[in-house]
């Protein structure tokens, strides 16, 4: 954009044969008349939108801790919004319902590990020919009833939660029967803890829960007349008022298949990076969202301006002298407005100043 003056005008605008409806302002209106004009050219805009929007945790990152046996707590490591790391011990439980779990595998291993001795003892005494092959068979028999034994006693805890360091750990240190320790899936944030000492759990009770708040969700509101101007993927700038100087980024994941009746806005859910963990659930957020980029011959959108049901702008056709035009247009996108028909390349329209121009038109009768 640049001023328009008289001598600029003169310099650059050659004059053009006037149509009926053409605006000529005196030299005394252009000197009290500030304008500004933009050459009309095929460009691209880039549309945006600002919405606002509440924080939450991303629930692909949520984690509740349970045991996944009745329990007695009689160790508790950990309160409520403090940071935990994966496979920190939250707390520990004794539970006769895992103590006897692994007092049975352990009686299993014991058993497993005779038979199978046995069983290769005696195949070793029947490849010389001293023992006869109906006790290798006997044996063989009771090896493989031990390892059947063996296997679901160890599958058994197993589904009690516990890992295979851990079984490997109970085999070394048989005197640490029956401890349950509750442990952290993942790093992050401790949001509330849901026991105490002493508590009796249950299975599946809830114990802790935790959020990584290393990515969290800001969900917004976008108007349905605003919905062509964004799409899946599109990116954010995200504000909000406890950091003003920073912004935050973000994309915009999904949008809902619905229309919310009452206020006609469609959700979104914009996902925002958070590795230095600033944003916290609950947050009020601006989002500033990136979306559809439209090409065209594009005007500033402050050049278009109404009368009765049409689109006009003004063309600089001399010095002092300014042709209104009817335009049809597309959708305003970045401060810019496409227009279909009615200019061409290389025009020169007005883009500020189109108010005063429009009241002296009219004041001169322009139909």
């Amino acid at each position: 954009m640049r001023p328009l003056f008289v001598k600029s005008l003169l310099a650059v605008v050659v004059a053009l044969p006037l149509t009926v409806n053409a605006l000529e302002l005196t030299s005394q209106q252009m000197s009290n008349t500030t304008l500004t004009t933009t050459t009309v050219t095929t460009r691209e805009a880039v549309a945006s939108i600002t919405v606002n929007g509440t924080l939450r945790a991303d629930q692909q990152r949520l984690f509740r801790v349970s045991p996944v046996v009745d329990g007695l707590v009689t160790v508790l490591n950990v309160v409520a919004q403090t940071e935990v790391s994966k496979g920190q011990v939250l707390a520990r439980l004794r539970s006769n319902t895992l103590g006897q779990a692994q007092a049975d595998y352990l009686e299993a291993l014991a058993r497993f590990e005779v038979a199978e001795a046995d069983y290769v003892r005696m195949k070793g005494l029947r490849d010389d020919g001293v023992v006869a092959g109906s006790r290798l068979l006997a044996a063989e028999s009771q090896y493989k009833t031990a390892h059947a034994m063996f296997d679901q006693r160890r599958r058994a805890l197993t589904l009690a939660g516990m890992t295979d360091a851990q079984i490997k750990r109970l085999e070394e240190e048989p005197d640490n029967i029956a401890d349950y320790p509750l442990i952290s899936p993942a790093n992050g944030v401790l949001l509330s803890v849901a026991v105490e000492n002493g508590q009796m759990l249950t299975a599946g009770e809830s114990a802790f829960r935790i959020a990584d708040l290393s990515v969290v969700w800001a969900d917004v509101q976008i108007p349905v007349t605003r919905i062509g101007d964004v799409a899946l993927g599109s990116q954010a700038a995200i504000r909000v008022a406890a950091y003003p100087q920073h912004r935050f980024g973000g994309r915009l994941e999904t949008l809902s298949g619905e229309v919310e009746v009452s206020s006609q806005t469609v959700a979104g859910r914009v996902v925002i990076d958070n590795q230095q963990g600033l944003l916290r659930p609950g947050m009020y957020v601006q989002a500033e969202l990136k979306g559809v980029a439209r090409s065209g011959l594009m005007v500033p959108q402050s050049a278009v301006f109404r009368r009765g049901n049409d689109n006009y702008v003004f063309i600089v056709s001399g010095p002092r002298n300014f042709e209104p035009v009817k335009v049809t247009t597309g959708q305003p996108t970045g401060g810019w407005t496409r227009i279909d028909s009615g200019v061409k390349a290389g025009d020169v329209v007005v883009s500020s100043g189109v108010a005063e121009l429009k009241s002296h038109w009219q004041y001169q009768g322009g139909e």
